[in-house]
């Protein structure tokens, strides 16, 4: 599968998505972590300052600055700030080089920059201020850093986890789409065989239930349409049969009366006319035998390699007294092998119907080109003359069995061969197309592109 296709595939794109959503997910949670347990950290900072400065303002003096000096020398980490400020403001002791402009209602409160003494860099921090009976200001203060450690602790975790996360995720759903675009390459194969004509040929399980469901149906489907189409075929082939021997039967009876009769009888110009017609519907049932068993060949032939330029070369060098016994000249342009897969009889008669077809309408002194090529990568036959041309109208029907050009009812035939050349062409995985070659027609035996 081409990497465009694969990145297409409905598996990458699931992959993808399911990637995006772990990556939210994760961070929602990380993001849910963090707020839940800094707010709950915060709130209980808050609780127990406010507690704390409660006591302290209703302390006296000695003790009020042995429990800061306490608070102060246990700090090893200096994440506490004290302060006791007196009515006019100035600080009495602590390590807060200004009053911090909060309220005085011993309620904790964060100051997110806030810059505890000159030059220090500003900081979030938990600050709460209470007054004293005799007028002094006291403030506790925690520094809120270790919040702000923490959420580069768990932004760092996150994006370590989300990395090999959406990887792992990215790399399943690119195994899962290489494993579901290799099964659907197989039934596109399965598909392109039945489609040749191999009714054969059934759906392979893909190993998803569901799809499995559906292509088990197929199957059956594929089953039944082989069964009818078999009891069609037997049908025709058998009528043919059955006509074919009363007619050779019916034909030799009039030869030999016609070889008994008189020369002046009068019923030897009908039945003259008779045996014309009787090779005519001899013609026709052969004919119709012959698509028939291409058609049954194509499940059953073993194609190996063969130089389609060689079989053009073969078949101009064969039909090159035809053309210059018509006055028709026949050219070959077929400089380098064209290698493919196929049946060489089979192939070799559908270029000749082609090239026959071209002498059959190019008048004395036209010509008529074959061509062996690769374009594009694929294989390519091209016969064209400068004869009656096709209508563009035409062009389609001609393909159908016994249809003939308008043009085309004084030449001989049954109208079946263009038809057994485009059976052909089908068998071997290409298409025949008529073009106009200005004037006269081209006949196309084109190679069709590998599926997807």
């Amino acid at each position: 599968m081409r990497s465009r296709d694969l990145i297409r595939s409905t598996p990458l794109r699931l992959a993808f998505a399911f990637a995006l959503a772990m990556v939210a997910l994760t961070s929602g949670v990380f993001a849910f972590v963090y707020v839940a347990t800094t707010n709950a950290w915060i709130a209980q900072l808050q609780h127990v300052f406010a507690d704390e400065v409660e006591k302290a303002a209703s302390s006296d003096d000695d003790r009020l600055r042995r429990a800061l000096s306490l608070r102060l020398t246990r700090d090893f980490r200096r994440v506490n700030y004290v302060a006791l400020y007196d009515s006019s403001g100035r600080l009495v002791f602590g390590n807060l080089d200004h009053r911090p402009d909060i309220p005085v209602d011993g309620k904790a409160r964060v100051v997110d920059d806030f810059q505890a003494a000159a030059g220090a860099e500003p900081e979030p921090i938990l600050l709460v201020a209470r007054a004293r009976p005799n007028g002094e200001v006291i403030v506790l203060g925690r520094s809120l850093e270790e919040v702000a450690t923490l959420r580069r602790i768990l932004a760092h975790a996150l994006s370590f986890a989300i990395l090999p996360l959406a990887a792992s995720a990215l790399a399943l759903g690119l195994f899962f789409a290489r494993r579901t675009a290799s099964r659907i390459r197989e039934i596109d194969r399965a598909i392109e065989t039945i489609v040749l004509g191999d009714l054969r040929a059934r759906l392979p399980r893909s190993g998803i239930e569901e799809l499995d469901g559906v292509i088990g149906s197929v199957n059956l489907m594929l089953d039944e349409i082989e069964r009818l189409l078999g009891q069609l075929a037997s049908v025709g082939d058998n009528i043919a049969h059955d006509l074919r021997a009363p007619i050779v039967n019916v034909r030799a009876m009039l030869e030999q009366a016609l070889a008994t009769a008189p020369k002046n009888d009068p019923l030897r110009a009908p039945v003259q006319s008779a045996l014309r017609q009787l090779d005519r519907a001899l013609t026709t049932i052969a004919a119709l035998l012959r698509i028939s068993s291409i058609e049954n060949e194509r499940r059953h032939s073993a194609f190996s390699q063969i130089d389609l330029a060689t079989l053009c070369a073969e078949l101009q060098e064969f039909f090159l007294p035809l053309a210059q016994a018509k006055g028709v000249e026949m050219t070959l342009a077929a400089e380098k092998p064209v290698w493919r897969l196929g049946d060489a009889d089979l192939m070799r008669e559908a270029i000749a119907n082609l090239i026959d077809n071209a002498l059959k309408f190019t008048p004395r002194g036209g010509g008529v080109r074959i061509e062996a090529r690769e374009r594009d990568g694929l294989a390519l036959v091209e016969v064209s003359d400068n004869g009656r041309g096709v209508p563009a109208a035409e062009a389609k029907d001609i393909f159908c069995r016994f249809a003939r050009a308008k043009g085309g009812a004084d030449q001989p035939g049954a109208g079946i061969g263009l038809s057994i050349a485009e059976t052909i062409a089908r068998l071997h995985r290409m298409e025949l197309i008529v073009a106009d070659n200005a004037p006269g027609a081209q006949f196309i035996l084109r190679e069709k592109p590998p599926a997807g």
